[in-house]
């Protein structure tokens, strides 16, 4: 055996040794990785809890600069701006700091004498791990020698949809002035939960001034035109809600007799609770089960925007211009001022709601063209615009053959019962010959052409309408040859063809609904579909039975419009006039049709 040979062979058991080592810590790697699942118990769902509070909760003759609470656990602040809310307002905002497992609450203002100061925390502390926040608290002090022990109640609702309205501002003034909420800080301040109630506790006897305001610049004040709007016709007196009234249901106990519970309760003298309570800080039950919330309702409205306003024109491609206004408009009017050798004439459409115009020119030009803008006979623009645009022109043009050569139209409805078919034209139609249309009828293995009666139903000829006794569940087409319908710009229709078969009567529901008021009036009644668009609309004065027809299966509900005006529409609230917006009444059931259902119901109108 020679050395390299004895070299190679001293070198076996290292290896195998390596190798077994190698393996070993793999096996074990793998082992751990596999089988070992560390967790961390199970998961922490319990709020923080106060410990104590210095000055304590309900300190009467309070003069302190600062309030510190202490918690079990550290924790930390969500938004304490928003989330913490001081009744009366303060001049200036407090500050909120950490320190440790405490928060400290520097007020930072000069407190008014024999003032009862309500500080509510609705999710604005949370613990550092799980996130879980402190219920619903407040904290109470008087700088006099009693707390303020009154309540008062309520709910807001948007006007329009009766949904209540959640995380809004609700003021009381003491001030018997209307125009408190423009520029004065309100003496107390709550805001609503997910059901848009609320409840003011700990609040001085007398009379206020009721208010809710969407703030969006949080400052108290409606000073915003966006902002929504909600006020109480007549002054608002607090009562006295004593505990045991928590477990009043007011769903079952007949309002009056509430009232006689509530006097019963109340002390002689409820404007003052003497209390001194060194650690009486509990979650907040404000907003308990058994109290009437909808005594106070309020109906939050943002008010009309009246003004005429021009926003924008907005080139839509060959020889079509769209005039975009901030609210519905009458008499559009464009004063041709320059270039006054060339006659522009042109055709408008307006859009349902009258704050878009089309604007179709009708002659060429290339040369950039002045215009003044008029709009309800106001003088709103002067304009100055090319009629079209090359580079869009060109566009337009290598789309598709279709759209650069002819005259095209898509299909509005075809195969309903109750609605005759149409289309609608891309451009206004000059010239067409309609008797070249023919209608094609499939009965069994035979079919029949026939002349049908068609013609526009708009002003400046671009919906077609075909009307014809069309049968039930028999298959159709309407057919037009090419070179029929001409624009104002030379093009002309492809062939046209539209096939539909129609339905069955069975494939329908209807409703009936006999409706029941007190009082004559003028009423908009509306048949709504499940996402709110209007189905149908009546206007009445008083009991009436509707019936509606050809009904697609699905989900309807009913709204009525106290039409005090009697202009045929909806028209919110004015804060400045103090003009209530138009009351609104839903039907509290959601009606389900099926195919071949009818349904009847009747309305029952309270006006409240």
């Amino acid at each position: 055996m020679n050395c390299n040979t004895q070299k190679a062979e001293s070198r076996k058991p290292k290896k195998i040794f390596y190798f077994f080592a190698l393996s070993l810590s793999l096996f074990l790697f793998y082992s751990c990785a596999q089988t070992v699942s560390l967790t961390g118990g199970e998961q922490d769902v319990t709020p923080p809890v106060i410990l104590k509070q210095e000055p304590p909760n309900y300190t009467t003759e309070f003069n302190a600069s600062q309030i510190r609470i202490y918690f079990d656990e550290y924790v930390v602040l969500d938004n304490p701006s928003d989330n913490f809310l001081i009744s009366p307002p303060l001049k200036q905002q407090p500050e909120y700091t950490l320190k440790g497992k405490s928060l400290i609450i520097n007020l930072n203002n000069e407190l008014e004498d024999s003032t009862t100061y309500i500080i509510t925390c609705n999710q604005g502390i949370k613990d550092l791990t799980e996130g879980n926040f402190l219920p619903l608290t407040t904290f109470v002090y008087s700088t006099g020698d009693y707390i303020d022990s009154m309540s008062l109640v309520g709910t807001v609702k948007d006007a329009f949809t009766m949904l209540p309205e959640e995380k809004i501002g609700v003021m009381l003034y003491k001030q018997d002035e209307d125009s408190a909420l423009l520029r004065d800080l309100p003496r107390y301040y709550t805001t609503t939960n997910s059901e848009g109630k609320f409840r003011f506790n700990n609040i001085a006897d007398g009379e206020y001034q009721l208010y809710a305001l969407l703030d969006k610049n949080k400052n108290y004040l409606f000073d915003q035109k966006d902002e929504k709007i909600a006020f109480f016709d007549s002054l608002v007196r607090p009562i006295y809600i004593p505990p045991a009234e928590n477990q009043i249901d007011t769903a079952q106990t007949d309002s009056t007799q509430t009232d006689s519970i509530r006097q019963n309760f109340i002390p002689k003298d409820t404007t003052k609770t003497n209390v001194n309570q060194s650690d009486t800080t509990q979650p907040d039950s404000t907003l308990v089960s058994g109290i009437d919330y909808a005594a106070n309702t309020l109906f939050l409205f943002e008010e009309q925007d009246t003004t005429t306003r021009f926003l924008r024109r907005d080139f839509k491609g060959h020889y079509q211009h769209e005039f975009v206004f901030k609210n519905g408009i009458q008499d559009f009017k464009l004063n041709q001022i320059s270039n006054l050798d060339t006659v522009i004439n042109h055709l408008t459409e307006y859009n349902k709601t009258n704050d878009t115009i089309s604007v179709f020119f009708t002659t060429v030009s290339v040369e950039p063209i002045d215009f003044e803008l008029f709009a309800n006979n106001q003088l709103l623009d002067t304009l100055s615009f090319t009629l079209t645009q090359a580079s869009a022109s060109r566009r337009l043009a290598q789309k598709t053959d279709t759209s650069a050569n002819y005259l095209t139209y898509s299909e509005l409805t075809k195969g309903e019962l109750h609605i005759l078919p149409a289309i609608k034209f891309a451009f206004p139609v000059q010239t067409f010959d309609l008797t070249q249309c023919t209608l094609i009828e499939e009965r069994k293995n035979e079919t029949d052409t026939l002349p049908i009666d068609c013609y526009f139903t708009d002003g400046i000829n671009r919906i077609l309408t075909f009307k014809y006794p069309f049968k039930e569940k028999t298959n159709y087409t309407i057919l037009c040859p090419d070179s029929v319908f001409y624009s104002y710009f030379g093009t002309c229709n492809d062939s046209i063809s539209i096939k539909f078969t129609t339905k069955s009567s069975k494939d329908y529901g209807s409703i009936r609904i006999a409706y029941q008021f007190y009082e004559e009036n003028n009423f908009i009644v509306q048949l709504l579909s499940e996402k709110l668009d209007v189905v149908q609309e009546d206007f009445i004065k008083f009991n009436k039975n509707i019936t509606y027809n050809y009904l697609q299966a699905g989900k309807y509900r009913v709204r009525i419009i106290v039409d005090a005006n009697n202009n045929k529409r909806w028209d919110s609230g004015d804060f400045s006039l103090r003009q209530q917006p138009e009351k609104i009444i839903y039907f509290e059931k959601t009606l389900e049709l099926a195919p071949n259902w009818k349904i009847e119901e009747t309305f029952d109108v309270v006006i409240e």
